[in-house]
This record gives structure tokens, sequence and C-alpha cells, in this order.
């Protein structure tokens, strides 16, 4: 019974540690983190898209250090990198559309579903050629979020090959292919 009083002392001792320090540390700045993102540690480039992302009331004014981060050698980064960029709904240029049309041509699912999001959240109508073959991957929820991302972007030219999808053997993509179309149909 005493030795298990002493770990749950101990326990509590660390437990209240924790809090006390999380809550001295300071909110970052800006200017910290977007210092962050110039490191050649993607580890504290991640944290440092994290915070953009997240804890950063405002859209930084020079977006130019994440864009960069498009074409890092870490898969990660760029993937990450794509993702705020699509959710702060950057002004983007035509070279930083082609550089997250870029993740589409990756091995891995993943890597291309964060670019088609990111794609969804950019004035990015150009890259629809590069989303329409993603209709025919393999991965489902590939075809999934090209669907969503060809109805945010594309026009009704592209309903014909979305349609094959209707016949899907799983619900979800003929569910997401219907809901493309029906979009796309009230563009004008």
């Amino acid at each position: 019974m005493n030795s298990l009083c002493k770990w749950s002392n101990v326990g509590l001792l660390s437990l209240a540690m924790l809090v006390v320090s999380s809550c001295a540390t300071a909110p970052r700045t800006q200017e910290q983190v977007m210092s962050d993102l110039k490191s050649s540690n993607p580890s504290v480039v991640l944290n440092a898209l994290e915070d953009v992302e997240d804890k950063i009331p405002e859209k930084p004014n020079d977006l130019s250090s994440i864009q960069t981060l498009l074409t890092d050698s870490n898969a990660k980064v760029r993937r990450k990198a794509a993702r705020v960029l699509g959710g702060m709904q950057a002004d983007v240029t035509e070279k930083d559309i082609k550089n997250i049309s870029a993740l589409l041509k990756s091995d891995d699912p993943a890597e291309v579903i964060d670019g088609l999001k990111s794609l969804r959240g950019l004035k990015a109508a150009t890259a629809v050629p590069d989303i329409t073959p993603m209709l025919k991957h393999p991965h489902p929820n590939v075809k999934r979020d090209a669907c969503r991302t060809l109805a945010i972007l594309g026009d009704k030219s592209v309903i014909p090959a979305i349609e094959p999808l209707l016949e899907s053997p799983k619900a979800s993509v003929r569910k997401d292919a219907q809901d493309a179309i029906d979009a796309l149909r009230k563009k004008s």
C-alpha cells in the first residue's frame, strides 16, 4: 500500500509540473512562428505550420515561407504546407498550384487527398485537368475527394468524367459523385 501511495504522489507531482509548465509558456508571436518555418528540422517546421493554422489569429502578410515549403524534400512538410494554404484560402500563384498539384502524383493516397483538399480551398480552377484523372484512382477516398474538389473548382464539362462513379460498388463513392454532379449542374 505504501508503494502505491508513493507512485500516486509521484504521478500527481509530475502532472502538476506539466500543468504549471504549460501555463507558464507564453503564446508565440507570428514572427517566432514564421521564423520557425525556415528551420532545417522538419518537426519544428510542422509545429510552426500547426501554429499558423490553429493559433495565429490572422493570416500572415508574407506567405512566401509557406509557399517555399510546397517543394520541401519532406513529404509531411509539403502536405501540411499545402493544407495550411488551402485552409486559409490564400492567394497563391500558378506555380504554387502546380506544386500542390504535384501531390496528386504521389503513390501515397493520403498525400493525394491532402493535395485535393488544399486545392478545394484555393482559386485553382487551372488544376481541374490534374484532378480529373483522380476519379480513376484505385483508392475510393481519393475518388471521393476528387469529386468534392471538382464540385468546387470544376464546371459542367467535368460531369461526364464523374458519371461512371455512379456505378461504383462503394456507396460513399456513388454519393459523392452524385453530390458533385448536382453541384456542377447548379453552376451557370
